[in-house]
């Protein structure tokens, strides 16, 4: 009898997932524990394990196809079993596709008898297509818009070749291809929005075993609909996950490399450690501009960041994971009642007086070295030394985890005419005052010309949102998800405040910092705000 490996649940808020590929063919064997298919998230790609032995019978969901979570995405079972043991073992999800209202109960029946083609082709010939799929590029993006198309119907296209340019909510960027082909058709024309997982253009294979991927999918569209009732059951049976550590150097082990085949077969005739290389592609994707920029910037480089491992901080390159912390009762119920009293994330504030005249004359003699220092760049240098002094703020609540984050990662709020965007200085408590006034300015540079890549946006510990250009001398700002803090920065200005009972004219600024309560309490951010007012009146503590 044929075994169903099933969608996973792989977050609290995932409903459904994508197929990004399938690292086994039907007709191959597969052991327990063995990688089966990559698959893209909400919140990352990951690969599923089978849980048995055998064969791969049948494959129901194609690549770039969705499936929600429990739905059966493919069969295993014995050496030469036939099809209709995957039929069998797939009635109980098209049971619950009959009750709902769109697909009546005689058409369920024909997607489920259509998959019988889609195994055979998959390890054979075939003419059918491939589709290029809208990729999710942002944790906030829900849909795209068709910016220019840079290959045109008839064009021969390559892996790893940029077909479209792509607006989303953050930035815009180029769609590359996964396969090789010929442009067969375009569904979404320029200036036109997709959603994401949409097929947005289609390829015609460029041999049988590319053309594969085409059959799969289109049957596979009603079965992932089908179990959605059921999900919550099937899906402690689905599969086993790892995650895909995108930023890990080679030697991390057995991990699955994410590049275009163009990628890999350059950076293997130029002798480059693909592994040193820093995808930009869609969900981190090496491609082959990566390549070029490395060699550009020289080999070397990249292999020296992977010698200081051992250290006690993390060399630049090897950055550490986060570590995963089950709630304990207690934060669990200061959890669930914050929620009740501010639904969403329940905030709480907390202000201090900053009394800036020594950050002042550290700038003021920078700017006569001609050294392009801010005020905002102290600050941030400032707030990334307290996270990492007080590593309690630096945390984020997922579902019924808490996250802590192993790196000092600042977001600055940039202010553009259609809203807002963070991008993110990673590792600034490692990085001096000159270099983080450097990146600061090119990541606002960029964010304003809309040309950040997702992992410059996305993540994060604390956010920096200051006003004080503005003429703002105090203001509460919201927490940016999923970091759990940001502070809210006001206008350094000339203030009388009393000093050992005498009165005096000093700098001063205010600063609030908003907590998500569930994970965060009040001492913990008055313990950080006061190391930051230290590291702000004693900037020389920057310096060390």
């Amino acid at each position: 009898m044929a075994t169903p490996i099933q969608m996973p649940s792989l977050s609290p808020t995932m409903k459904e997932g994508k197929i990004v590929k399938w690292l086994k063919k039907v007709g191959d064997k597969v052991s327990s524990g063995e990688a089966v298919a990559e698959v893209e998230t909400d919140k990352s790609n990951l690969e599923i394990e089978a849980f048995d032995d055998g064969y791969l019978l049948q494959i129901v969901v194609g690549e770039d196809q969705m499936a929600a979570v429990g739905a059966p995405i493919a069969f295993l079972g014995a050496k030469g079993e036939k099809v209709d043991a995957g039929k069998s073992a797939a009635k109980p999800a098209e049971a619950p596709s009959a009750a709902k209202p769109p697909p009546p109960p005689a058409p369920a029946a024909k997607p489920a008898a259509a998959p019988p083609p889609a195994a055979p082709a998959a390890g054979g010939g075939g003419g059918g297509r491939i589709a290029v799929a809208m990729p999710s590029l942002s944790p906030t993006m829900k849909e795209g818009k068709i910016v220019k198309w840079l290959k045109k119907v008839g064009d021969k296209v390559s892996s790893g070749d940029a077909i479209a340019e792509l607006e989303t909510d953050k930035s815009n960027l180029e769609i590359e291809a996964y396969d090789d082909g010929t442009l067969a058709e375009i569904v979404v024309g320029e200036n036109q929005t997709a959603e994401v997982g949409a097929p947005i253009a289609y390829l015609t294979a460029k041999g049988g075993k590319a053309a594969a991927a085409a059959p799969a999918p289109a049957p596979a569209a009603p079965a992932p609909a089908a179990p959605a009732p059921s999900a919550p059951a099937q899906a402690s049976g689905g599969g086993q996950v790892v995650p895909l550590r995108r930023e890990e150097p080679a030697a991390a082990g057995g991990r699955r490399l994410r590049a275009s085949p163009l990628a890999k077969k350059i950076a293997r005739e130029r002798g480059l450690d693909i592994n040193q290389v820093r995808g930009s592609g869609p969900s981190g994707r090496i491609v082959k501009r990566d390549i070029e920029e490395a060699l550009t910037k020289g080999v070397s480089a990249p292999a020296a960041k992977k010698a200081p491992a051992p250290g006690a901080r993390p060399a630049a390159g090897v950055r550490p994971e986060p570590q995963v912390v089950p709630l304990t009762s207690m934060r669990k119920v200061i959890a669930q009642r914050m929620t009740e009293v501010k639904p969403g994330v329940p905030h709480f504030y907390l202000t201090i007086e900053v009394d800036m005249d020594a950050a002042v004359k550290v700038r003021e003699e920078a700017k006569a070295m001609d050294l392009k220092v801010s005020v905002n760049d102290l600050i941030v240098k400032a707030v990334a030394m307290a996270v990492r002094r007080y590593p309690k703020i630096n945390v984020s609540l997922q579902g019924d985890h808490v996250v802590q984050y192993s790196t000092v990662d600042v977001g600055i709020a940039v202010a553009l005419e259609e809203g807002l965007i963070t991008p993110i200085l990673k590792d600034a408590d490692q990085k001096g005052l000159q270099a983080i006034s450097t990146e600061v300015r090119e990541l606002a540079e960029r964010a304003r010309k809309r040309a950040l890549k997702p992992d410059e946006y996305t993540g994060g510990s604390i956010t920096v949102s200051n006003l004080g250009m503005y003429g703002i001398d105090q203001f509460v700002a919201v927490i940016n998800p999923p970091q759990a803090s940001i502070l809210a920065v006001g206008a350094v200005a000339d203030k009388a405040v009393v000093i050992n009972g005498q009165l005096a004219v000093r700098k001063m600024m205010t600063a609030t910092l908003s907590c998500d309560h569930r994970v965060i309490d009040g001492a913990i951010g008055a313990e950080f705000l006061r190391e930051l007012r230290g590291l702000l009146e004693h900037p020389t503590r920057l310096l060390f």
